[in-house]
C-alpha cells in the first residue's frame, strides 16, 4: 500500500486538465479526477475558468460534488452555485452532513434557498429548519445534528448497538453523549471506555457526569477557546433547557479558527470582507476603499498639523528630514502592541479583567524601546547637524512618541473588547494614522519650543 501524498496543483497539471476539457474528453477527465481527494479537487477547480469549473463539476456524482463544494473558497463556491440549477443543488444538499448543508443553503439568496428547502426530503428539510435560524458565528450555526446519544439507564450493549445503527450517518465518532428521559445532557462516555466495560453494565455506572458543553447561542470564538483549553476533539451543544441538540467536531473548530484568523488579519489590514479567492475587481475595491479613505483623511490631518508649525520648519528645514523616522517609529510601535493584544484576546491569553496590568507592561516595554531608539537617533542627529541640543530634543521626542504609540496600540483593542466590539478594528489604518498625527504633533511641538528658547 502506497503512502498518501498531497496533490500539488502546478502548471503542468493545469495544462493537462485544460487540454482534456478543451477536447471534451469526459471519460479521460473523469478517470483523472476520480482518485483525487475532495480538498485537492477543490484546489484544482479554483484555478480554472468559470466554464472549465462547470465542465468538471457536471462529471461528479452529487455526493462527491458536495464534498468538493464545501472545500471551495466562498467567492468561487458562490459562482458555481449561481450556475447550477436548483435540482442539482438539492441533490447535493441531500448528500451533505446537516451542518454543511445548512451552510450551503444559508449562502443562497432567500428565494432560492426556500425553493431548495421545499425540494429536498422531509428529513433534510427538518434538519435545515433546525439549523438555519442560528447565526453563522454561533455554536448552533456550526453544529451538526448527527451524533449518538443513549439514555442513562441503557446498558453498554445498548450503546454499542446504537453506534452500529448510526455508523453510516455519524462520522468522526469519539464520544457517546448520555441523556435523561427529557433529552437533557447528563454525561459522556468515550468509545474506549465503552469497549472495555461489561456489556451488561448500566451507562449511568460508567459515564462521566462532568461533561463540558456549550449553549447553541454561544459565540464561536468562545467555543474555540473551550476546545483549546480542555483539549477536546468534539463538544456537545445544548439548548436553553440543557437538552442535547447537536455536536461540534474538531474539523469545524479548525474552520472557525481559520475564519477568525482571516477576519482579524483582514480587519487589521483594512480589507474587511475581502476573500483571497475573490475575482471581482469591484468587490475587492469596495472592501479596501473605506479604510484607504480613512487613511487619506488622516494624512490630510497630518498635513494640517505640519502647516501649523510652518514657521519652525522655515527656521530649520532639516527638521522635515526626520518626518519619515518619527512617523514610522510611532506607527510600527502601535502596530506591534495592537497585534500582540489582539492575538492575546483572540486566544484567551489576555483578558479584559487585567487591562491595567497589560497596559503597565506595554508602557514599560515602550519606555525601554523608546530610550534605546531615542538615544541612537539623538546621537545620529547631533552628529549630523553638529548640534547635540537638537539631538537631545530628538531623543526626548522619540521616547514620548514610542511611549504614547505603545499605549494607544495596546489600550484601544482592550477597551473595544470591553465594549464588545471586535478588537481587530483598532489596528491597521486606525492605529497607524492616529499615531502619525500624534507623532508629528509631539515632534514639531518640542522642536518649536526648542527654537523659541534658543533664538
Amino acid at each position: 500500500m502506497s503512502a498518501f501524498k498531497a496533490r500539488t496543483i502546478d502548471g503542468k497539471l493545469l495544462e493537462e486538465v485544460k487540454g482534456l476539457i478543451n477536447q471534451k474528453d469526459r471519460g479521460a477527465l473523469k478517470r483523472f479526477i476520480d482518485p483525487m481527494r475532495a480538498a485537492d479537487l477543490a484546489d484544482l477547480i479554483e484555478h480554472l475558468s468559470r466554464d472549465e469549473r462547470l465542465f468538471i463539476f457536471h462529471l461528479l456524482e452529487p455526493e462527491g460534488a458536495g464534498e468538493v463544494l464545501v472545500e471551495i473558497e466562498p467567492p468561487v463556491q458562490e459562482r458555481i452555485l449561481k450556475d447550477l440549477d436548483n435540482q442539482a443543488i438539492s441533490q447535493i444538499v441531500e448528500e451533505l452532513n446537516s451542518d454543511d448543508a445548512a451552510d450551503l443553503v444559508g449562502d443562497l439568496p432567500a428565494e432560492r434557498a426556500r425553493e431548495v428547502i421545499e425540494s429536498v426530503g422531509d428529513e433534510v428539510t427538518q434538519e435545515l429548519e433546525k439549523l438555519l435560524p442560528y447565526p453563522d458565528d454561533t455554536a448552533g450555526g456550526i453544529m451538526a445534528l448527527e451524533f449518538v446519544a443513549v439514555k442513562a439507564d441503557a446498558t453498554v450493549q445498548d450503546a454499542i448497538e446504537s453506534i452500529r445503527a448510526k455508523r453510516e450517518e455519524v462520522e468522526n465518532l469519539y464520544y457517546i453523549w448520555v441523556t435523561d428521559d427529557f433529552e437533557k445532557l447528563v454525561g459522556v462516555i468515550s468509545l474506549k471506555d465503552l469497549l472495555l466495560e461489561d456489556p451488561e453494565k448500566k451507562i449511568s455506572e460508567v459515564m462521566n457526569p462532568e461533561v463540558i458543553s456549550v449553549n447553541a447561542k454561544t459565540d464561536q470564538e468562545e467555543v474555540v477557546n473551550l476546545v483549546r483549553r480542555y483539549d477536546l476533539v468534539n463538544i456537545p451543544v445544548v439548548d436553553d433547557s440543557h437538552r442535547l441538540v447537536g455536536r461540534i467536531t474538531h474539523d469545524d473548530i479548525i474552520d472557525v479558527i481559520e475564519e477568525e484568523t482571516d477576519e482579524d488579519i483582514s480587519l487589521m489590514a483594512g480589507v474587511i470582507d475581502e476573500e483571497i479567492a475573490e475575482e471581482s475587481t469591484i468587490r475587492i475595491s469596495r472592501a479596501r476603499l473605506p479604510w484607504l479613505v480613512v487613511a487619506l483623511f488622516g494624512g490630510i490631518l497630518a498635513a494640517l498639523v505640519i502647516d501649523q508649525f510652518e514657521p519652525s520648519l522655515e527656521k530649520m528645514i532639516t527638521l522635515s528630514f526626520f518626518f519619515p523616522v518619527v512617523m514610522a517609529m510611532g506607527g510600527n510601535t502601535g502596530i506591534q502592541a495592537a497585534t500582540v493584544v489582539v492575538r492575546g484576546l483572540a486566544t484567551g491569553d489576555i483578558s479584559v479583567v487585567n487591562i491595567g496590568k497589560r497596559l503597565w507592561m506595554e508602557m514599560r516595554v515602550a519606555l525601554i524601546n523608546g530610550m534605546i531608539c531615542g538615544l541612537i537617533l539623538g546621537l545620529v542627529v547631533g552628529f549630523w547637524l553638529n548640534d547635540y541640543r537638537v539631538g537631545f530634543i530628538m531623543t526626548t521626542a522619540l521616547i514620548l512618541i514610542i511611549l504614547i504609540s505603545g499605549l494607544i496600540g495596546s489600550a484601544v483593542p482592550l477597551f473595544l473588547k470591553r465594549l464588545n466590539i471586535d478588537p481587530a478594528l483598532a489596528a491597521g489604518p486606525f492605529v497607524t494614522t492616529s499615531n502619525d498625527i500624534l507623532s508629528l504633533f509631539i515632534y514639531l511641538g518640542l522642536m518649536t519650543i526648542f527654537l523659541r528658547i534658543t533664538h
